[in-house]
């Protein structure tokens, strides 16, 4: 998303949202190449020279065998389909629904909601938004389960709220049985959030989610679905910089051992003496802000699967400077 963060601290959700809908967009324009042949669009000149290796680069790169190879199968492809999304690509957003209700704005942007705050605050605000329907590559269905539990509707009738919205948006508009909803999507996060769409098991099913899963089994559909990684907003601290020299720890984590890898984990690395490992959770008491200055000192910070998936420590290493893993 290309729009601005009111306040925002940190560009971290925004960059998240960006991978977000790129990533979406990638998964609509695969189910278009699947429905038969087309032509890559066009390459210019400029492009086509900044994807090659320079010539420089290698001595014999004008040798095919040892030329140096590319992260992309074909770069002028991925290149040119970028560069075409980026002049082109829309999304629509419908109308429907009052936003001093479940619809169309977030609840808050703070708290471990913050990642559905700013999907939604940043589609609104991004050049990507087009207010045509008939522009639209993809459609955005702007309810948010966040809004309802804020206000205390209970989780069955968040599941009737959200199947009576969109089966009217079905029945008003034509774009849904035009795809049957493929290139429509929404957001889930949390257990909120997936449990306020259990009464459309066909949405699940057909359109694309960007999840921000409570859990291992939430029906999750690799091909289509986007994971949407969990933010705190505000962060206790400023972001981390290149600041490699102070990073004294090769490794940090601190959790609960409340799964098999984290069991083995600690068991195995909780003596290493260049990791600083710990089988439980920083107590507070032994400092303010302990937990977070410990990103500070550390080149790679582990984020091991717990019981949840409820956890922002991919985030915060970026944020801080340390590296996920």
């Amino acid at each position: 998303m290309a729009g601005r963060l009111a306040g925002a601290s940190s560009p971290l959700p925004r960059a998240l949202l960006i991978l977000a809908i790129v990533a979406i967009f990638s998964i609509f324009f695969l189910f278009l190449r699947s429905l038969g042949p087309a032509a890559a669009p066009s390459l210019s000149v400029d492009e086509s020279r900044r994807l090659r290796p320079s010539s420089s680069s290698s001595p014999s790169s004008s040798s095919p065998e040892t030329s140096l190879p590319s992260v992309y199968h074909s770069p002028e492809v991925f290149a040119a389909g970028y560069a075409e999304m980026e002049r082109s690509f829309k999304v629509y957003i419908y109308p429907d629904g009052d936003p001093k209700t479940f619809y169309q704005t977030p609840r808050k942007l703070t708290g471990k909601y913050a990642s559905e705050g700013y999907f939604f605050q940043n589609i609104r605000e991004s050049r990507f938004r087009t207010h045509d329907p008939d522009r639209a590559d993809l459609f955005f269905v702007p309810i948010s389960p966040h809004k309802m539990r804020g206000k205390g509707t209970s989780y069955e009738n968040m599941t009737m709220i959200v199947k009576d919205y969109v089966e009217g948006l079905m029945n008003k508009y034509p774009y849904w049985n035009r795809t049957l909803g493929a290139d429509h999507f929404f957001v889930t996060c949390h257990d909120v959030g997936v449990r306020a769409f259990e009464g459309l098991p066909f949405m699940v099913k057909n359109s694309i989610r960007a999840v921000c899963s409570p859990s291992y089994n939430v029906d999750f559909i690799p091909h289509k679905d986007v994971a949407l990684p969990q933010v705190l907003q505000p962060f206790a601290l400023p972001e981390g910089g290149n600041d490699i020299e102070n990073r004294t720890n090769l490794g940090f984590w601190a959790g609960h051992r409340n799964s098999k890898i984290r069991v083995i984990l600690a068991r195995v690395w909780e003596n290493d003496t260049e990791l600083a490992i710990s089988n439980n959770r920083i107590n507070r008491a032994i400092g303010e802000l302990v937990y977070q200055k410990q990103f500070y000192r550390t080149k790679f910070c582990i984020c091991p699967g717990g019981s949840q998936v409820n956890s922002a420590r991919i985030s915060d290493s970026i944020h801080y400077g340390c590296v996920p893993g």
